[in-house]
């Protein structure tokens, strides 16, 4: 199996579209179809389907698939051991953000990093925490830095935890619901979700893990939530807010930069989510990756 064949089956398989592999992987559309074909024709059987405009794996396909995946770990894993044997002056590593938390995180991180590690050539990505997890189990991505709720991978996927943090919800100081919030036993200042089910939400994108955990949290309540406005970035919903015409979910290290106009409350359930790293389980970290999570770790104990 040649390695370069093998990326070409597995990007065709990932966007289920030959035209759109050919762009990911920077080369012609008929060249990459004649790539595919000459395989098929090699192995004696296809190994996709067209099945309404995609591409689907055949039996076969799944099995040159699963291979394919196994064979490149295998050779991504040896050049990191060499890597680290022979101190190889162009390493390469690619890392994957989320656009809010990871990307906050990142600066700090890679300032560090690259003064330990020059000679390592870092790619960075951006993308949500659903993709990012995706992205790691295919090999497009060496790490990744993102905040996680309920939709861990831990069958493919090591998770090393930075830091825990709670779901906050932001509501006006105006808003006549905030008289539903009561000041639990160590002082807190919390909320029962339950009672808010006729109230109004800003809510984030419909893709990644603060979606997941809303829809979790709403589901928990027993309800559907009166949507005022999804999408959009945290400011955005801050500034609804703030106008008293909604509230919002908040992560907590948000926070402590909250105008005085709204107040944050904890939810009666306590919803976790994690600051974590993500890598594929069973490779082998380099010392530089090594060094990359340690220094991320660092970034929580100094903020």
């Amino acid at each position: 199996m040649d390695l370069r064949q093998i990326e070409y089956i597995l990007k065709i398989a990932e966007e289920k579209n030959i035209s759109r592999a050919a762009e990911k992987l920077f080369i012609s559309q008929p060249a990459l179809n004649q790539q595919l074909i000459n395989l098929e024709k090699e192995l004696g059987t296809p190994l996709f389907d067209r099945q309404r405009g995609e591409l689907r794996l055949t039996e076969a396909g799944r099995v040159y698939v699963e291979a394919g995946r196994q064979i490149l770990d295998i050779k991504k894993d040896a050049y990191a051991r060499i890597e680290d044997v022979a101190d190889v002056k162009n390493a390469q590593l690619r890392v994957g953000v989320t656009p809010k938390s990871g990307a906050r995180i990142l600066g700090w991180v890679y300032k560090r990093f690259y003064a330990a590690h020059p000679e390592v050539r870092t790619i960075i990505e951006q993308m949500d925490t659903v993709s990012l997890q995706k992205a790691v189990v295919s090999g497009e991505l060496d790490l990744a830095i993102g905040t996680i709720g309920p939709e861990k991978d831990e069958g493919r996927l090591c998770y090393e935890v930075l830091r825990t943090m709670e779901m906050l919800l932001v509501m006006s100081k105006e808003d006549p619901y905030l008289s539903e919030s009561y000041v639990d036993e160590s002082g807190q200042r919390c909320i029962d979700l339950r009672n808010l089910k006729d109230e109004s939400f800003a809510l984030g994108p419909t893709a990644g893990t603060s979606h997941l955990m809303t829809d979790m949290l709403f589901e928990e309540a027993g309800f559907l939530p009166r949507i005022y406005h999804q999408g959009g970035a945290f400011p955005l919903r801050l500034s609804m807010v703030e106008m008293n015409q909604c509230c919002t979910f908040s992560e907590e290290h948000h926070s402590e930069a909250l105008p005085d106009t709204v107040e944050r409350l904890h939810l009666s359930t306590h919803p976790k989510l994690e600051s974590v790293v993500i890598y594929k389980k069973g490779r082998h970290l380099t010392m530089a990756e090594r060094d990359f999570i340690n220094i991320a770790r660092l970034f929580w104990e100094n903020n």
